[in-house]
């Protein structure tokens, strides 16, 4: 009879499932008892308080007044008669200097300054020639443009006749050929001259950085250009070779300076001949010799050279060369200016203007002073100030005349503020670092950043004595308002974030917290001014975790 073994794995099976259920059971339970977990808090009621404002800032003691002696220019020390740590009084000698040495400098300075002059003047008389000059060629250019309509009016009804005296088969020989082979071209040819020459004063503009040059070099150009066909030559290598010969005699003689050329003369001179080429005068003068009415053909080549002539006038007229001029003279003039004060001063020496003490000395007899270097600083060191820098939040607070406390190591000082900067300085935007100070009653943490930005301050100090001493740091307490009866919260109770301040209300009815935005105003060291967010009466978290997760959320109250 066969045996049956019976199978263990019905047992296995049941065991494990109980372990199965235990840990879910185990999970739920941990589940159901983190959800239903609460914050326990204490709470802080919103009240009314008096709250008296100050600003805390730390800054440098430095002396009050402070005369710095240098020299505008190099020149040599005769004598000195002080050294650092000297006491001065008002009017004292402090050193003596040789100027002769002075005198050639000044003398080139006034040769400078005379020929800048002179060129100045020479330039408003000849801006002045071609603003007349302008004038009279506009005259003469606008009858002749009326005389020119007046012929194309003409010429289009001679034009009319003849086609209808055609279309009615009655020719007329004597009118056959009245208008003339190449009149209907030299509009064409004109507006290609005037176009041409355009693209010449383009040219000599690049032939030279200096305006006085390319105007010298127009001028001596275009009249020529004008002469030739006043001459009635047509010839474009004719007119282009008369235009190089009258810009290298004018460079042989001196009117126009080489010099001021950016490029070699013979060179210029060749690319105003190729661009005096490129006028098709010779199909202007082709159009004139085949036009039967010669009347309208010469007027349109006057009205041509008149064009040119006042392109050349207009670059005359302008006062951008004479502006330039004036620029150069004005520059010459102050720096010569500037020099014969600076040996005026030097002779007379350099005397105390402020009672105090020598600080810095680097002159000495026998050398030479440095017009970057200041050369003797005297320093009235009864007379201090401390120099803050205030952040964004708190420099609108104050204002000039308010009374500080000024403390050192060894003592406490009274003053006032003296003067605030109207720029900040020391970085591009504040940081929150700012608001940090503001809620702390510490100025001017933004200005320790990179980016953060501060406004100079500047506090006088009452009765100094020898225990506030020139280069160290102080403390100083700024009393700027005392506000009575105002709404109040805690400082603790205050979560500080980069969007603003909040705080987590508390709601007695559902027995939950909500992060609320606030606006605070005046603060002491202890509670901020509520401007709006609170009214009195309503409950907080004293001191607000860190940690929150939510906005909203149950709480159990201590």
């Amino acid at each position: 009879m066969a045996t049956i073994k019976k199978s263990n794995k019905k047992k296995v099976i049941i065991p494990v499932c109980i372990l199965l259920v235990v840990a879910v059971v185990a999970a739920s339970v941990v589940g159901i008892s983190q959800k239903n977990k609460t914050v326990t808090v204490s709470l802080a009621t919103i009240g009314t308080d008096d709250i008296v404002e100050d600003i805390n800032a730390t800054g440098t003691v430095s002396s009050g007044a402070v005369r710095e002696y240098s020299a505008a220019t190099i020149a040599q020390c005769d004598q000195v008669y002080v050294k650092v740590g000297d006491t001065v009084k008002k009017g004292d000698k402090l050193a003596t200097f040789k100027t002769d040495e002075l005198d050639s400098e000044i003398a080139s300075l006034q040769v400078t300054y005379n020929d800048a002059a002179s060129a100045y003047n020479t330039a408003l008389k000849t801006q002045r020639e071609n603003e007349k000059k302008l004038g009279e060629v506009n005259k003469k250019i606008k009858p002749l443009e009326k005389k020119l309509a007046q012929l194309e009016k003409n010429k289009k009804a001679e034009t009319t006749t003849k086609k209808s005296s055609t279309a009615s088969g009655k020719s007329n020989n004597k009118n056959d050929s009245i208008l003339p082979s190449g009149t209907s071209d030299i509009a064409g040819d004109l507006e290609d001259a005037v176009k041409a020459l355009e693209e010449l004063a383009e040219t000599i503009a690049a032939l030279s950085d200096d305006i006085t040059t390319t105007n010298a070099i127009t001028r001596e150009v275009m009249n020529r250009i004008a002469e030739e066909l006043d001459k009635g030559t047509y010839s474009p290598e004719a007119i282009a070779e008369a235009a190089g010969d009258a810009m290298s005699k004018a460079l042989r003689e001196g009117l126009i300076e080489e010099t001021k050329l950016i490029i070699d003369s013979g060179v210029a001179v060749q690319m105003v001949e190729e661009a005096v080429k490129a006028v098709n005068w010779s199909a202007i003068g082709k159009s004139i010799a085949d036009s039967e009415n010669s009347t309208y053909a010469s007027t349109e080549l006057q009205l041509a050279a008149l064009y040119a002539q006042r392109e050349l006038f207009s670059v005359g007229a302008s006062k951008t060369t004479l502006n330039a001029q004036k620029q150069v003279m004005n520059s010459s003039k102050s720096a010569l200016n500037t020099l014969k004060k600076s040996q005026s001063e030097l002779k007379a020496g350099w005397v105390a203007s402020i009672d105090g003490v020598v600080t810095s000395c680097t002159v000495a007899p026998n050398t030479q002073t440095s017009a970057l270097q200041t050369g003797i600083t005297i320093e009235n060191l009864g007379d201090l100030v401390v120099t803050l820098s205030l952040g964004e939040y708190d420099v609108h607070k104050v204002s000039v005349g308010m009374p500080a406390k000024i403390t050192t190591a060894y003592g406490e000082y009274t003053g006032e503020i003296a003067s605030i900067a109207p720029t900040a300085t020391g970085g591009s935007s504040s940081s929150l670092l700012d608001n940090v100070g503001s809620m702390a009653g510490v100025s001017g943490l933004s200005s320790l950043t990179e980016k953060g930005a501060g406004v100079e301050c500047i506090v006088t100090v009452d009765a100094p004595d020898d225990n506030i001493i020139a280069g160290f740091e102080a403390n100083v307490e700024i009393q700027t308002g005392t506000y009575s009866g105002v709404p109040t919260v805690p400082i603790e109770s205050i979560v500080l974030e980069k969007e603003g301040s909040y705080v987590y209300k508390y709601n007695e009815a559902e027995e939950t917290v909500t992060k609320t935005k606030i606006e605070v105003g005046a603060h002491s060291d202890y509670a901020y001014e509520v401007k709006s967010g609170l009214a009195v009466g309503d409950k907080i978290i004293a001191t607000p975790g860190q940690d929150y997760k939510e906005d909203t959320f149950k709480v159990k109250v201590k």
